[in-house]
């Protein structure tokens, strides 16, 4: 059989073109700040430094549209590692996991260690265990793989169906941390600028699918570095003298044990999981910084690590991305600086929270209420912290400062006094995490439903009706997810570790044996699925519901006990099923060539001949 050894041609001055962006974003940022020593109200400064960005990312998307069903659900196949690797970076940070692990930080200290790990770990299992392989097939959507890899459509139906909740999910959290930014920096009202919102994120990526939503996140990203080591740098200069807080700031962690050591923040004792982490609500200081295996458990502090890192490994927004580099080549570089930008921002987040958190003890717990600083009560005006003090009692104790964990990282520069503009900074760099993973798993969802449901029903379809359904599944499912959004109390870094919990019960143990155990039937991949999806799910609804935990099992790592039953039921379902046939073993053995056109190419090339069916 001969291989087709052409790739698609990179999109060229990509380059000058980002750097063009990243320039202007620069300017704004100085004319604000000049501006704002000149008189400009906080409100203006607010509103012009959250909407211009967003503003700029749906002309990104709307600019980039096509009507290319290869540019739509997979940007052509001609990404260049660096901005893939930005795309991929931005996908798995997000809003809800920037802010969300600042302020565990802040809380908790190293004790939140077990996510960020998670992160790198799980990019070091998709890089070794899935990329080139999934790269090698060039399916559109995870669901997709598995129906090429097993020739089943039923199979890919279902990988469709089970997809559709842990995504959700995961654009339920974004939207809420994005209504919480929201409700920071612009005086209207909340429901309203979620809305907007929602509007605006379909609206950039809903002409051109994984085209628009690939150059949207790479600015989104850029937005995201810069918003978010500036203030830090600038901050570590003026108490380190070195313009390197990832590795200075050792000094400032032993003033804070110190600190904390005099406000009397001493170990509270080990606590499950799900207690130890700090919710949305405000709530007060009470644990140590550097103290290690404090809050958590060593079980929990293991379990939460595999569990987000065997779900990282298979999101199904991350595996989108692997089809669109031009090559197998192309997906390692990829992911060769995805590992760079995360690895960068995993060094910064304890960074950022260990300098917010010497400030706070420093300059706030334990001061007198009358003492309090004017950037104290500029802190409690844009709701980011609760100040209450009994007037018969002139000492403000920590009990009565509240932090709001989502919101912790808007303080420090407001704490250090800079200009209102350094804190929009950080307000915009949050934002842009924010619409990149929401758009990342708003794409991911239109495609799986339009190319594994819609497509699989209507294989005659013309090309314009699948983006027209792909384009119309965007908006439901915006329309869904900001519905889940308003209707509860939503905490969205919880829910973002019960989604990556269900991702990792449901889809690690088939993808993984897909490819690397010949002997995996259909049957087997889809008892797996199942019955993973099935525990995960059930064992999440019964500890939440006030069951008892197994073995101490938190529902937060349900996926651990997922993982090991899917591969049970994987195994025990192809021991009962008949044997893979010639062909789908052909298929098996090809993907690990990591050379040549992808097997999707090659079936769409035989089904152009009517020698095989449409992939």
């Amino acid at each position: 059989m001969s291989l087709n050894t052409s790739y698609p041609t990179s999109t060229p001055r990509l380059g000058t073109g980002f750097s063009i962006f990243t320039s202007a974003f620069a300017c704004l940022v100085v004319m604000l700040i000049i501006l704002e020593q000149l008189g400009l109200a906080q409100d203006t400064i607010s509103q012009l430094i959250i909407a211009l960005p967003v503003l700029f990312y749906a002309a990104i998307g709307i600019l980039v549209r096509t009507t290319s069903v290869e540019d739509f659900f997979i940007s052509g196949a001609r990404v260049p590692p660096l901005y893939n690797g930005f795309a991929l970076s931005a996908n798995l940070v997000s809003g809800a996991g920037l802010l969300g692990l600042i302020g565990c930080f802040f809380f908790i200290g190293y004790d939140a260690l077990p996510v960020l790990l998670g992160w790198c770990a799980g990019l070091g299992v998709t890089t070794i265990l899935l990329a080139p392989y999934v790269r090698k097939v060039g399916a559109y959507t995870l669901p997709g793989f598995l129906g090429i890899r097993f020739s089943s459509s039923l199979l890919r139906l279902v990988a469709a169906l089970l997809l559709f909740p842990p995504v959700l999910m995961l654009l339920a959290a974004e939207f809420r941390i994005g209504q919480l930014i929201a409700a920071t920096f612009l005086n209207f009202d909340s429901q309203l600028m979620l809305q907007i919102g929602v509007a605006l994120l379909t609206a950039s990526v809903i002409l051109g699918g994984m085209r628009s939503l690939t150059w949207t996140q790479c600015a989104q990203f850029i937005v995201l570095l810069l918003g978010i080591s500036v203030p830090l740098i600038a901050i570590s200069v003026l108490l380190t003298n070195l313009p390197l807080p990832q590795l200075s700031f050792g000094s400032v962690l032993e003033e804070t044990s110190q600190l904390e050591v005099g406000r009397g923040l001493i170990d509270g004792g080990v606590r499950p999981l799900g207690a130890a982490l700090p919710g949305a609500d405000p709530v007060a200081l009470t644990r140590p910084f550097v103290a290690i295996f404090q809050s958590l458990g060593p079980g929990d502090f293991l379990a939460l690590t595999l569990c987000i890192m065997l779900g990282t490994a298979v999101l199904p927004a991350q595996i989108a991305r692997l089809s669109t580099p031009p090559n197998v080549s192309g997906v390692r570089k990829s992911f060769g600086w995805a590992a760079l930008f995360v690895g960068l921002i995993v060094l910064t987040i304890p960074a950022y929270a260990a300098f917010t958190k010497f400030q706070v003890m420093k300059q706030l717990l334990g001061v007198p209420a009358a003492q309090i600083p004017d950037w104290g009560n500029l802190l409690s005006q844009l709701g980011l912290i609760s100040l209450s003090a009994n007037p018969l009692d002139p000492a403000l104790g920590d009990a009565k400062v509240l932090f709001n964990r989502d919101s912790v990282a808007l303080i420090l520069p407001i704490l250090n006094e800079f200009p209102f503009v350094m804190t929009g900074l950080v307000g915009a760099a949050a934002l842009g995490a924010v619409l990149a993973a929401a758009g990342g798993q708003l794409v991911s969802l239109a495609t799986a439903f339009s190319n594994d449901i819609f497509y699989l029903f209507n294989r005659s379809t013309s090309p314009a009706r699948r983006l027209l359904v792909a384009r119309a599944a965007m908006i439901v499912f915006a329309i869904a997810a900001y519905s889940v959004t308003v209707r509860g109390d939503l905490d969205p870094l919880r829910l973002m570790i019960w989604a990556v919990s269900l991702c990792a019960g449901c889809f690690f143990a088939p993808l993984v044996m897909a490819i690397w155990w010949r002997g995996l039937t259909w049957f087997g991949a889809l008892s797996g699925m199942v019955a993973g999806f099935g525990v995960t799910a059930a064992y999440i609804v019964l500890t939440e519901g006030g069951g008892v935990p197994w073995l101490g099992i938190d529902g937060l790592t349900a996926g651990v006990i997922g993982v090991p039953v899917s591969i049970g039921a994987a195994i025990l379902g192809s021991t009962l099923s008949p044997k893979p046939s010639s062909a789908i073993l052909e298929i098996a053995d090809e993907m690990r060539v990591p050379s040549g056109e992808t097997i999707h190419a090659r079936l769409t090339r035989l089904a152009a001949r009517g020698k095989a069916p449409k992939p």
